[in-house]
C-alpha cells in the first residue's frame, strides 16, 4: 500500500518538475489546450510558403484558398507517433470527398533536425502514402500564425474561411471518437450554403 502511495506522490512530483521545466524554458506543457484560432470566432489564417508536396506546379495558391469549400487542415511532423496514428483518418476523408468539396491539407512543421530537410519530408510523405497536399512549414511561420503548441492538431474550416472546429491530439486516443466527431462537423458544414 505504501508503494502505491509513493508512486502517486512520485508521479505528481515528477509532473510538477516537468511542468516547472516547461515554464522555465518558456514552453507550455504538451497536454495543455492550444490557444490557437478559436472555432466559430476567427477566420482561418492564410497559409504561407511555396514548398508544397502533392500539388501541381503553380497550384499552391488555389490550395491555400480556404473559401468555397470545407478544409480539414492538420499540423503534423513525420517522426511524431501521435501524428502517424491520425494519418489513416485523413486518408479516409481524402478518399471520401472530392477535393473541390472537402480539401485535406497537411502542414508539416518540424520538431527534430531531420524533419527540417524538405527532401526528408518528401520521402516521408511518399513512404507514409499521403496523397493530399502537404505544405512544408520549415521555418514554422504557419505554426506561429496559427498559434500552435501541439502535434497533431486538426482544424475544420468552413466554406467561408472560418475556423469551426479544432481537435488537439490523436483522434482516437482512449476511445474518444475524434474521427466521428470531426466527420460529424464536416457533414454539418456540407449542409450549410
Amino acid at each position: 500500500m505504501q508503494m502505491k502511495t509513493f508512486r502517486v506522490h512520485y508521479v505528481v512530483a515528477a509532473g510538477l518538475v516537468v511542468g516547472g521545466l516547461f515554464a522555465a524554458l518558456g514552453l507550455s506543457a504538451p497536454h495543455r489546450q492550444s490557444p490557437a484560432p478559436h472555432p466559430g470566432t476567427e477566420a482561418a489564417p492564410a497559409l504561407t510558403g511555396d514548398q508544397w508536396i502533392n500539388v501541381p506546379k503553380g497550384g499552391a495558391a488555389k490550395v491555400a484558398d480556404f473559401k468555397g469549400r470545407i478544409t480539414v487542415l492538420h499540423f503534423w511532423t513525420f517522426e511524431c507517433i501521435n501524428c502517424k496514428h491520425n494519418l489513416p483518418y485523413y486518408a479516409k476523408w481524402a478518399a471520401q470527398y472530392k477535393p473541390e468539396d472537402v480539401q485535406i491539407i497537411g502542414v508539416h512543421t518540424p520538431e527534430l533536425e531531420t524533419e527540417k530537410d524538405p527532401a526528408n519530408v518528401k520521402d516521408a510523405v511518399k513512404a507514409l502514402g499521403i496523397t493530399y497536399p502537404v505544405l512544408i512549414d520549415g521555418d514554422g511561420a504557419n505554426w506561429k500564425v496559427w498559434r500552435q503548441e501541439v502535434w497533431p492538431t486538426v482544424y475544420v474550416v468552413d466554406k467561408k474561411g472560418q475556423v469551426r472546429y479544432r481537435w488537439t491530439g490523436e483522434l482516437e486516443w482512449d476511445g474518444q471518437d475524434g474521427f466521428g466527431q470531426v466527420s460529424a462537423v464536416i457533414t454539418k458544414l456540407e449542409k450549410e450554403s
